[in-house]
């Protein structure tokens, strides 16, 4: 399953406590700085008090110095089973009093001549070692002179007491991830709630029900219910518009259907050839009828797969008119009509879709070519308007009336003027691809004279 498709609440989760992971992590290692600086600040007190209570033994004998070691100074030290206890005590010049003689060396311009001490890590027989310095001067009888005291330990106390340190944070860190946890899935849940509820909603409608969504849903959810809704009354309209063109083309099929079976009745029963020729010419002229009707709904479904998966591109448009009425010129020639490619302007270039543009073309050139009588003159012609481009198709027939101007672009209108075999889909076919160039159609008269033209404006790439 891909990351996408995960539960929104894993997906939540997982962030959330993935951050708090990474801080918690952070935060150890600030403890562990901090328990580290004060483990070695309690027992480096400690170690302290211990060299000072050794340099409080420190006395002079003569020309020589001595100590009495008080062992309870080191008990101190040795509280902790683990640890180990070394201690030093140097005289003036270096002079070894008494102790370990092996302790690591301490140069004397390190040590502070304040009284302030000295700590320092270093190895002592295999062992880590913590070591205290301080540096006093002593004076009695004929000898005054600086002495030095040693004090070190090894770290397993004070290692272990870092660990107990980090072991007791890790386990609140722990525990606190945990909680936080199961807060943020109870809480993630809860707040999921109303898209839980709109699913019920959304499932207890039945495929019909189009309406918008009113349930109270989250402000972040807001905008997705708002395209949701968009959506639904998109696709209302669009099947209330399938479910009219349904309707209206079952009830154009059923009229030339019924002429196709009322004449091959007819035919089948005449006996004079006269009629039985008459009727066949009906029947034929009713089959031409279903056969371009079928032919135009099957255009408009087309056009709609178009319309969907709509792909622009540059478009060589008198290319495309010429090849579009050299395809027609033959069907002209045997109606005994004048069919030609003209331009005006050499701009030709529109953005679009090649096959719906193409489609529109070959509506306006079958409706001049239907409509014409005989001998008259149609121009499919190309110019240049301001910054259109206008794709026109002329010709000199008899034109449309005025009061069928408006109602020509309605589907399933068709003028009586001579196309009995029309079905009135081609110029609202037309239409719907223009719109979706974000261009226009529209019908002039041709002055002088009858005839009509139409115009296709392309906006110019």
């Amino acid at each position: 399953m891909s990351w996408q498709r995960k539960s929104l609440r894993r997906r939540l989760l997982l962030w959330l406590l993935g951050a708090l992971a990474i801080i918690s992590t952070l935060m150890l290692f600030e403890v562990r700085s901090s328990a580290s600086k004060a483990a070695n600040e309690a027992y480096d007190r400690v170690l302290l008090g211990s060299a000072l209570a050794i340099a409080e033994r420190v006395v002079v004998v003569g020309e020589k110095l001595e100590v009495d070691v008080p062992y309870v100074a080191l008990e101190m030290l040795t509280s902790a089973a683990q640890d180990r206890v070394f201690y030093q005590v140097i005289g003036p010049g270096n002079d070894f009093i008494t102790g370990y003689d092996d302790l690591p060396v301490v140069d004397g311009a390190d040590i502070p001549k304040n009284d302030s001490p000295l700590f320092f890590d270093a190895d002592y027989r295999g062992d880590a070692i913590r070591v205290g310095v301080i540096s006093r001067h002593i004076s009695g009888g004929r000898l005054s002179a600086r002495f030095t005291v040693m004090v070190a330990e090894t770290v397993e106390g004070r290692n272990n007491l870092i660990n107990e340190m980090m072991t007791a944070a890790i386990v609140r860190q722990l525990v606190f991830i945990l909680v936080a946890g199961i807060v943020l899935w109870i809480g993630i849940g809860w707040g999921l709630k109303p898209l839980v509820r709109l699913e019920a909603a959304l499932n207890r409608r039945t495929p019909s029900d189009l309406r918008p969504i009113e349930h109270e849903v989250p402000q972040e959810v807001r905008h997705l219910i708002d395209a949701i809704n968009d959506l639904m009354k998109r696709l209302g309209a669009s099947i209330e518009a399938m479910q009219r063109f349904t309707a209206n083309a079952a009830h154009q099929l059923r009229t030339p259907l019924a002429a196709i079976q009322t004449q091959a009745e007819l035919a089948s029963d005449a006996k004079d050839p006269e009629e039985i020729s008459r009727r066949l010419e009906h029947l034929n002229r009713s089959t031409k009828q279903t056969s371009r009707l079928i032919n135009q709904l099957l255009s408009l479904a087309r056009t709609h797969q178009e319309n969907e998966n709509f792909q622009s591109e540059a478009i060589d448009l008198k290319r495309l008119s010429e090849e579009v009425t050299r395809t027609y010129v033959p069907l002209a020639v045997a109606q005994q009509i004048d069919l030609g490619f003209e331009q005006l302007d050499p701009t030709s270039s529109v953005f679009g879709n090649e096959e719906l543009i193409k489609e529109a073309l070959k509506n306006l050139i079958e409706n001049a070519l239907n409509y014409c009588p005989e001998h008259s003159t149609v121009t499919v012609r190309l110019k240049q308007v301001s910054k259109d481009i206008v794709l026109e198709v002329e010709d000199n027939g008899p034109g449309v009336s005025l009061d069928q101007q408006d109602k020509v672009f309605e589907r399933f209108y068709r003028s009586e003027t001579r196309d009995d075999e029309g079905c009135g889909l081609g110029l609202p076919i037309i239409r719907e691809i223009m719109e979706r160039h974000g261009g226009s159609i529209e019908y002039t008269d041709v002055d002088p004279g009858p005839g009509a033209c139409f115009k296709l404006t392309f906006p110019q790439v």
